[in-house]
């Protein structure tokens, strides 16, 4: 009768309880795992890089142990959007009264064979800039509290050709973008920790203690490659104080922390690798010199450029300046959508290298990638090579999307997805960010207008699958390591004896001490060689003047006896020519006295 009952009872509104089966017995209460013989193995950053997607398949896999693991908190990336500022802003985009969604439809008389652009759709973000927000604004919100809070954090500007991409990451001249008001605001933090010499670089993704000789060899890179620069300190200067007007950076107190500030800078055009920052070849042809292509290198799970250049930086204007010469080094063309059209991905790296006293240290690194414009050839015109570039964009945002998207789907834990980020060079250097083992925020750009709008619909759908990300993997704000650059410590043990710190500090005080004084020891000697150096210069001028003086008196002497024979000479020749004037004279006069005598005589008789 109860079967009965049940039976009648059970339909589509009234299903039967789970715990019965279909004839009506009940179910075991019993749970049995599989696989509780199988212990699984769990990667760390040691592990060679095509571990890397099954180690992410079999976390997000998992579904018992992150059901049941309340210490992992799911993470995903912050998404903003901002709206390029147009005179007539078009009707088809609204902002929602919350602030963070925007609802789009297309225009009924839009001829148009796609139905499903007609229809209205809603795309949330984490916050919606309009064309009120500046550039400070901006900073604040998308950027300003991963630097503050020393997270790897990858940022990305993503939207369509001339949205505003390159104004939002760099600026111009007048206002600052995102990227130089982190480089201040990085700089301002470690002020006085900032350590003078090149000590510790990041080299094929690890932190090693450089030598001496290979310190003074980054240095003369640095060196020659500010000597490149533009200069630009006018402009760095309104720059600085423009910044200092609109943020309150605050220094950090630590005094035990040595601080080395690196950057890099990539581009990444037609599938191919360059270095922006290289050394341009000595000898100079007529002809631009060939770039070579670098090829990106995963490693024990860590991902690196062999022969990236790295320079080493002191302050935010050698920063600024190796951006410059970099952005003058980018591949620009002219499209009908943009005249100064950004022909390939760029990625600029901020790598921070921290050594603390204790032994211990920690990397933090911040990529800024100005992602060139996804555009629509029949839009743009491009034809030729410019078609080839608008070609490997396209494919290489579309690669990005696809690993979006399979990042998204991975949170209906689905082992089937696996994040194909090798399919693409961009994608495969900021596998780091997709993964969602650093920080991720994308600032997504579009012009709110009605000739944009297929575009601006592929942008801002690529966006909410970005939204939708959500990482079940630990983030990692920094990178530690424990190495001793000075000292001699043990990595094994878990307590450090007092006495050993106690005397290494005194060792520290002695060595400076002892350092002072060999500083003053070699300055004193300096001070009395150049002493020495001085006399010896004077008396060596003393003595090559007096000689001269006494050869210039010797020749003097000589021109004033050769001048007086020449003087003597001429007298006496003058002379001799007078006097036989003179004995012409008194004969004629002789001759006259005769001839006078003779007239008297004659007239006498």
């Amino acid at each position: 009768m109860d079967k009965d009952m049940l039976k009648e009872k059970r339909s589509f509104l009234m299903p039967r309880d789970p715990s019965v089966d279909r004839r009506f017995r009940p179910r075991p209460n019993k749970k049995q795992r599989l696989f509780d013989e199988v212990i699984p193995e769990f990667s760390d950053s040691s592990t060679d890089c095509s571990d890397t997607e099954s180690e992410y398949a079999t976390t997000n896999g998992d579904d018992d142990a992150y059901m049941t693991d309340s210490s992992e908190v799911e993470t995903g990336p912050q998404v903003f959007l901002r709206m390029r500022p147009v005179e007539s802003p078009s009707k088809l985009y609204c902002i929602s009264d919350a602030g963070n969604t925007l609802i789009t439809c297309a225009a009924t008389n839009e001829n148009n064979s796609n139905n499903s652009n007609r229809m209205e759709k809603h795309f949330s973000f984490s916050t919606i800039l309009d064309s009120s927000v500046g550039q400070r604004d901006v900073y604040d919100i998308c950027v300003g509290p991963r630097i503050v809070d020393e997270e790897c954090v990858t940022i990305m500007a993503y939207g369509t050709s001339g949205s505003g991409k390159t104004y939002t990451l760099l600026g111009d001249n007048a206002r600052a973008g995102v990227l130089p008001r982190a480089l201040e605001n990085i700089f301002t933090m470690y002020h006085k920790q900032i350590y003078s010499t090149p000590k510790l670089k990041l080299i094929n993704a690890r932190m090693l203690i450089l030598e001496d000789e290979k310190a003074i060899k980054e240095l003369q890179i640095r060196k020659e490659l500010l000597a490149l620069c533009p200069d630009i300190s006018a402009q760095y200067h309104r720059l600085h104080h423009a910044i200092k007007g609109d943020h309150n950076f605050v220094e950090m107190e630590e005094t035990d922390v040595s601080v080395m500030i690196w950057v890099s800078f990539v581009e990444i055009y037609n599938e191919l690798v360059y270095d922006l920052l290289t050394m341009p070849p000595k000898q100079a042809t007529m002809a631009e010199p060939r770039r070579k292509t670098l090829k990106i290198v995963c490693n024990k799970g860590q991902v690196f450029i062999k022969g990236l250049t790295s320079v080493f930086v002191k302050s935010g204007e050698d920063a600024i300046k190796l951006l410059r010469l970099g952005q003058q080094r980018i591949s620009y063309a002219a499209t009908s959508v943009n005249a100064n059209s950004s022909r390939s991905h760029c990625v600029f790296t901020v790598d921070v290298l921290k050594y603390h006293r204790t032994g211990m240290t920690t990397h933090s690194s911040y990529k800024f990638c100005d992602l060139a414009g996804s555009e629509r050839v029949d839009k743009t015109g491009t034809v030729g090579s410019r078609l080839r570039e608008a070609q490997s964009i396209n494919t290489s945002l579309m690669v990005l999307g696809r690993c979006m998207d399979a990042a998204s789907s991975s949170k209906k834990r689905n082992n089937t997805d696996v994040i194909p980020y090798r399919d693409s060079k961009l994608t495969l250097l900021l596998q780091a960010a997709l993964l969602g083992k650093e920080r991720l925020a994308m600032i997504v750009t579009v012009t709110p207008l009605d000739k944009f709008y297929e575009e601006n619909l592929n942008v801002l759908s690529f966006a909410s699958i970005a939204k939708n990300i959500i990482f079940k993997q630990p983030l990692v704000k920094q990178h530690n390591t424990r190495y001793s650059a000075f000292a001699q410590i043990d990595q094994n043990s878990t307590n450090r004896s007092q006495d050993y710190v106690d005397e290494l500090e005194r060792q520290i005080i002695s060595l400076r001490a002892e350092n002072e004084q060999l500083k003053l020891n070699h300055v004193h000697q300096m001070q009395l060689q150049e002493e020495k150096l001085r006399r010896e210069l004077t008396d060596g001028f003393g003595s090559s003047i007096d000689l001269i003086k006494k050869q210039a008196e010797l020749r003097n002497e000589n021109l004033l006896l050769i001048q007086r024979r020449e003087f003597e000479a001429k007298i006496e020749s003058l002379k001799r020519q007078y006097d036989e004037q003179i004995e012409d004279l008194q004969d004629e006069i002789e001759e006259l006295k005769s001839a006078n005598s003779d007239i008297e005589v004659i007239d006498d008789d």
